[in-house]
């Protein structure tokens, strides 16, 4: 299974404003479907919300710790692995769509293959943060160049145990 990062960052690490885009939509939005389409999505509870429906195309596993929460049309999960195991059975690729703490856990535990990064040329105020990463275990494969913005694409690098 390929686990894939998909994010919108700011000049300034912000990805996040009172549980919404901290900037106007990009066109980057047709890229995330077109990227996302057919695949699982992984997200938290307050992104979820914070889209409002499920995402036609794509199965939408939510991340949870309150056993009582559900939503027409998503799955539930009560905790990263348990929605990664889920994610797997439905298909090779699951892409991580959000919020900061899916991303840490993520990125922290080393779960994550790739990430698909929208660098907004902006630094707008925000209450919510991409986590810190190490960009030496990462190399960018790609990038387009956008009005506004660039959309990256990093591989993490294989690891040496030496």
């Amino acid at each position: 299974m390929t686990c894939t990062i998909v994010v919108a960052i700011g000049h300034n690490g912000v990805i996040g404003r009172d549980g919404d885009l901290p900037w106007p939509p990009t066109g980057d939005l047709a890229h995330f479907k077109a990227l996302t389409m057919g695949h699982p999505l992984v997200m938290g509870r307050t992104t979820f919300e914070s889209i409002g429906r499920p995402l036609p195309g794509r199965t939408s596993i939510v991340l949870t710790r309150d056993p009582t929460w559900n939503a027409d049309g998503v799955e539930v999960a009560g905790d990263l692995a348990a929605a990664l195991a889920r994610a797997a059975e439905l298909d090779d690729d699951v892409f991580l769509v959000g919020g900061a703490q899916v991303y840490a856990e993520a990125l922290g535990a080393g779960l994550v293959d790739r990430m698909v990064v929208t660098h907004v040329h902006q630094s707008p105020d925000g209450d919510a943060w991409f986590p810190d990463v190490d960009w030496k275990a990462w190399t960018e494969t790609s990038r387009e160049a956008h009005d506004g913005y660039d959309i990256a694409t990093y591989d993490r690098l294989p690891h040496d145990p030496t």
